[in-house]
This record gives C-alpha cells, structure tokens and sequence, in this order.
C-alpha cells in the first residue's frame, strides 16, 4: 500500500518538469539510489503510514524515507520470491500495477499511468532494475525568491517562487523539485501550485519542510504586517544597547513590527524578583525601588538577587527538575546529597559545562556523592542515551531508536551508539562502570558499537565516558551552549528561541538564529557562567517590555514585540501565597515549596496545583483544570490561609486597620504595586457598606480571594 504520510505535502506537476528532465536520464542508465528512490518517497511509499512504518504494510517493508536503499532494494527485487518486477514484461510488474492502481491498492493512486515517473521506473525495470551507484547526493538546496505581482501595499498574500536543486558526486546539478517533498508548518498559511509558487495567506514567519532523498531543509518566509496593523506602541531602547536588542529589532524591522514600551518600575521589580528567585518582593522592597531615582537601579537590582540566597535556591529547584531530584525520593538519603551538592554548584557558580562533566563521569554511592545518583534516574544504557541528550544537548534523539530521524540526520548508528557509551556503567547501590555491558543495534541484530552523536565511532580501547565528555562540553561544541542559552532565555522570556527547548533540530530552527547562536558564543566565551547569562539577558531592553494583550499578542509572541505572560509553577505559585498571607504554603516547616522538601515530599496541594512528576521538567498551574478551578475557588489552599489567626491578613482586621490602609498593603504583597483610583474606589465601596460590622473581616478575605484568584497574580507580567 502506498500512502502518503505527510498529508500537507505538496503535488506539483510532474508533467510540467518532463521534457527538462527526460533531457538528463534518457540516454543513461537509472540510478536506484538517486532517481528511484526520491519517486517512492515523493508518492509516500516509505511513509511512516505506508510502508516505511515499523512493520512495513501488507508485507512490503521499506526503510522511513528511503534511509537504507540496500535495504529497499533488496526488499523490491528479491523479497516475495522476486515477484514485484517483471524484467520479462515490465508493464505488469506489481511495482507498476500497484501505485497506478491496475491492481487493487489500499493506498490508492500514486503513480500517474504513463507519467514521467512511471516511465522512469519502467526503464529502470527494463534496465535490469539493477542498483547501480553512479553517483551521491553532495548537496541539497532550497531557495525562494519573491514574486512580485503588482499588488498593493494593502494586501496580505505575498508569492514566493521555490526552487529545490540538488548537486551529486558527478558534478551533476539537478532541478529536483519535482520530487521534493514540501511540509508547511501551517498549512493554512501556505499554499503552493503545480509550478512551485508558494502563496502565503497571512502575516509572519513560516516554515516550509523539505525532503529529497535523506536530506532535510527548512525555508523561512517572512510577510510584514501591513503598517495598518503594525502595534501603535513605540519602543523605547536604551542609550548603549546590547548585542540581544540589535538582534531583536532587526527582525522586528523585517515584519514592520513597533515593539511595546518598556514596563515601568512596579512591574519590573515583580518580573525580576520572580523570575530570578521564584518569590514575590516584599511590599517594602518594592516601594523602595519605586522611590529610588538611581539612573542605573534596575542593573543594581539583577546584581543584587544573583547574589542572594534566594536565588541559589530557586535555580536550584529549576535544575532539580531539570535533572531529576525528584525520582530519587525513594532514598531520602541520596535525593538529600543530589539536591545538596546542585546547591552547592548553583552557590558557587560553578560553570555549567563543569556541572555536566561531574554527572557524567560520576561513580560512587548515591547516598554519598551527588552527581551518582545521576545514574539512577535514568534506568538504562539506552533512557541515559535520551536523558543526556534531552538535558545537554536540547535533542530528542529517541525518535532515532527505531529508524533513522524523520526531521533531523540523527541515525540509529547515533543513538544506540550513544547508548553504547552508556552501557558499561551499572547502576543502583553503588554506581561504577565495569569492563562489559552492551545494548543491541535493531537494525544489526549485533552490540551497537560507540559513537559520538553525528562524530566517529569509538574503539574499545577509548574511555568512552571521557570521550563523549569532552565532546559535549568543549567550547567548540554548540550544542551544549545552545541548549543551555535556550533553556535560561525561554524561562526569562516566556519562551525559547528554539521551542519546545528540547527540539533543537534542523526542521525547527531558531526564531532568531543568529541571535541564539550570539547568546551560545557569550555563554562560552564567559566561561558557561549561568550569572553571566541571566545577567545579559535581565538587562535586555526585550526583558523590560511590558506585556500587551491585544489581537495581534498570540501571532506576533515568537518575535518578543512584548513580554509574554508566564503562569507561575505550583511551587512559585504557593509560595507567592505564603508571601501574601503569611502562612507556610507547603506544611513543611519554614521550607519553601521550591526546597527538596517541595521536590520529594508527599503534599496534597502541590500535586493538585499540578506539581511536576518525576521526569517532568516543569510544570504550570493550569486554571482551567477543573480540580484547580475548585481548589482555587472553595478550596483549603487559599481559604485556610486566608482564615489563619496568625496570619497577615487576620492580624491586620484585628489590629483595627483602615480599608484604604488594607487595599494599598494587599496590592503591594500580591501585585508590587498600588492599586489603581478606579481600583481603591471600588474595593472601598465593598468595606464601607459594612465598614462597622462584623462582617469586615469576611470582606476582607472575599478581597484578598479575589487577589489571589485573578490573572495578573498568577502570572508573572
């Protein structure tokens, strides 16, 4: 069955490119690998959802996108006692009769009868349907170039003609656009015609796929919004920017975007102090800040909580998650060392580079080294294989377990040889590695022999572990240095420049790619000092943005025209709650929700806030979950703390304070910043109806309920 997996790709014409290509192959012999293999792929054959799926379909098997050739060939000519080709009479091979439908065929038509790429593997059939290896593919390239039409300024549609050209080892240069298969990010956005001009529907960045042979590219294509739908806000840049702004309005030239203003001081002191340590600023911080006429005072604030112990412990907790603490609370002991020894790191600044080195040549008892226990939240040769990769290198290598990456040149060889590096090392009570240990190749049947992802294959003699460790740390290696500049810069601004952030592939490119590969290049050159790159980004004019919602906020997020609203965690958001009211929000002592009693600790309103599972690198509290929807509403999580005798809240009702005195301290402890007139009228209309009563106190609470429920306390502005 032949069925076309990408149901947005492209059909161009292939009548229109006969008589240029008939020009080039008709004296020669075909080539399998270059000529018959780009025709299955172009049809779908070895799409995932046809043939090239794990177990083939209807009992023809073809490697996912013609990643194994000797393999495909094999399976065509010789598979099912040689019955798919006829060398006698062509024309009735099951090869031909299936895809044109002569034959009954699930996938349905995927060869036109007589049409130039039926012929092709005709001649090829009548040729002896041999695999002759004339040539490689040396280079494949996809460029566009813009049409112009004679529209107006006015119109959104802008047209792009595609061109898709590959060079082989023979110095042959081809127009393969015929069997280029094209993928639009958003189908919606993008249309293409027979002759290979894209139309894009609407404003923005879009991303076209391409695929010919085993080779993958991306094509941007960028349409500015009209200046009528341009934001009216201005932005407003600092005298000396940095490098990260150039980068940021330079794209924002490029689609006639105006960036929003920047927040003023009250929203900055809560972005910042959230984000840079996970809790609220006390209201007396904020009012000090606000006062201060310091020309350089929102510099002087990033220096001074990058130093302050709230930020070892939150950044602590950030790579916590990042690195699994939580999967070790089945030993107190060794979750203890693992968080211990992270705190330590995050005190001291250790460059993170040296921070991953230490977990990858660990050994020794989990209970007593932190960096083992590394080790045994993986499982085995083959999760480290896809934890190490995931967390250090932004990848998602095990999409190359079962077959050759789809979007990206990882390989089988890649990930289990990765595996491999892995495999000696025996986990549990005492982490070591030993002279033997082995995961098998699926594709060999054989023990997968050690590899460097996309490098060489290592011998035996090779220290394995210290081997791939150099790689992946050098500063001449980016992945390392993209993962970690796009995992810091994604929780600073709301997302990454690559995202999701463990997707760094050639098919998902950076939104702004020269600015991540600045970001990377600093990082390294500054010795991978996580102060270092918090610091560049925090002091950013794109960071002190202020948040906008209108009806362009969803389209225009990726390009940071305004600061995007992040929804606090479940242990940010309890702990806000503990600034606001006084009162512990996990029951843990003194601890904060972001500590290792937060990570591992059993606690009912963590976990229906939606606190992380055990290999969950972060978390959000989702408000439309209806279990968060009636804990918020009716449940103890605010309402006892609101109540709490000792509590703040309690404590000013009792002490006979003022409503207006009141609204200005809740609005400080939960928003930084005083309410609005409109604001104080409003709330002083509530209290003053039963200002005298009993019922003060139930307004109270009803008041700062409605605080702690709103949008603008759980999410950081």
């Amino acid at each position: 069955m032949f069925w076309l997996c990408l149901s947005y790709a492209v059909l161009i014409d292939q009548q229109s490119h006969e008589t240029v290509a008939s020009d080039r192959v008709t004296s020669d012999v075909v080539d399998f690998n270059t000529q018959i293999m780009p025709i299955l792929t172009k049809a779908g054959c070895n799409s995932g959802a046809c043939h090239g799926a794990a177990a083939g379909r209807g009992g023809f098997h073809l490697s996912l996108y013609g990643s194994r050739p000797r393999a495909d060939f094999a399976e065509i000519t010789m598979a099912l006692e040689g019955r798919r080709i006829d060398r006698r009479r062509s024309e009735l091979s099951l090869l031909l009769l299936k895809p044109t439908e002569q034959l009954s065929h699930e996938g349905g038509t995927r060869l036109e009868l007589e049409g130039f790429d039926y012929k092709t593997l005709q001649r090829w059939i009548d040729q002896g349907s041999r695999r002759v290896e004339s040539r490689r593919l040396a280079e494949f390239t996809l460029q566009s170039q813009a049409i112009d039409h004679g529209e107006s300024n006015a119109s959104e549609t802008r047209h792009f003609k595609l061109n898709a050209t590959a060079k082989f080892s023979d110095g042959s240069v081809v127009d393969v656009l015929p069997w280029t298969v094209l993928t639009p990010n958003d189908p919606s956005g993008i249309s293409i015609d027979e002759h290979g001009v894209a139309a894009l529907l609407r404003p923005g960045r879009h991303l076209l796929m391409a695929r010919y042979l085993d080779q993958v590219r991306p094509l941007e294509l960028l349409v500015p919004w009209p200046r009528n739908r341009t934001p009216s806000t201005t932005a407003v840049t600092s005298n000396a920017p940095s490098g990260i702004d150039d980068f940021i309005v330079r794209r924002l030239k490029e689609l006639g975007l105006a960036a929003a203003p920047t927040i003023d001081d009250a929203g900055f002191v809560r972005r910042l102090t959230l984000d840079l340590t996970g809790r609220l600023p006390s209201p007396s911080a904020v009012e000090q800040f606000i006062d201060s006429a310091a020309m350089d005072k929102r510099s002087e604030l990033v220096d001074h909580l990058l130093l302050s112990d709230e930020f070892s412990d939150f950044w602590t907790y950030r790579l916590s998650m990042l690195l699994r603490v939580p999967q070790a609370k089945g030993n107190p002991a060794a979750a203890k060392v693992y968080y211990d020894w992270l705190h330590d790191c995050v005190r001291r600044d250790v460059p993170l580079n040296e921070v991953a080195s230490q977990l990858l040549l660990a050994a020794g008892s989990p209970s007593e080294s932190g960096p083992a226990n590394f080790y045994n939240v993986a499982g085995d040769a083959r999760g480290q294989a896809e934890f190490v990769s995931q967390i250090f290198m932004g990848v998602r290598l095990q999409c190359a377990n079962c077959h050759d990456h789809p979007l990206d040149a990882w390989t089988q060889d890649d990930y289990h040889g990765l595996a491999a590096i892995f495999a000696r090392m025996k986990r549990g009570a005492m982490v070591h590695e030993s002279t033997s240990g082995e995961v098998i190749h699926p594709g060999t049947g054989a023990p997968a022999v050690a590899k460097i992802p996309g490098g060489p294959f290592l011998s035996s003699e090779n220290n394995y572990r210290m081997e791939f460790t150099h790689w992946l740390t050098s500063d001449k290696n980016a992945y390392f240095s993209n993962a970690m500049a796009n995992r810091v810069w994604s929780h600073l601004m709301g997302r990454g420049l690559v995202d999701p952030v463990d997707d760094l592939r050639v098919t998902n490119p950076a939104t702004h790619p020269e600015l991540l590969d600045w970001l990377a290049k600093d990082l390294t050159s500054h010795e991978f000092k996580l102060r270092h790159l918090i610091r560049r980004i925090c002091t950013s004019d794109v960071y002190a943005r202020r948040a906008i919602t209108n009806s362009d906020s969803s389209t225009t997020a990726e390009f940071y025209v305004a600061a995007l609203p992040k929804p606090m965690s479940a242990e940010v958001f309890l702990d806000a709650v503990a600034d606001v009211t006084g009162v512990s929000s996990t029951g843990f002592a003194n601890d904060r929700a972001v500590s290792l009693a937060g990570l591992v600790n059993a606690s009912e309103p963590l976990d229906v806030l939606g606190r992380c599972p055990e290999a969950c690198e972060s978390s959000v509290v989702d408000r439309t979950d209806v279990a968060v929807q009636l804990q918020l509403l009716n449940g103890e999580v605010l309402n006892a703390r609101l109540s709490a005798e000792d509590g703040t809240l309690m404590q000013a009702v009792k002490s006979g304070r003022a409503a207006e005195s009141l609204i200005l301290d809740f609005y400080l402890r939960a928003f930084s910043r005083p309410p609005l007139d409109s604001e104080m009228t409003y709330w002083k209309s509530q209290f003053s109806e039963d200002a005298d009563s009993s019922h003060f106190a139930d307004i109270a609470q009803d008041f700062v309920w409605s605080l702690l429920n709103s949008e603008e306390f759980c999410n950081n502005h």
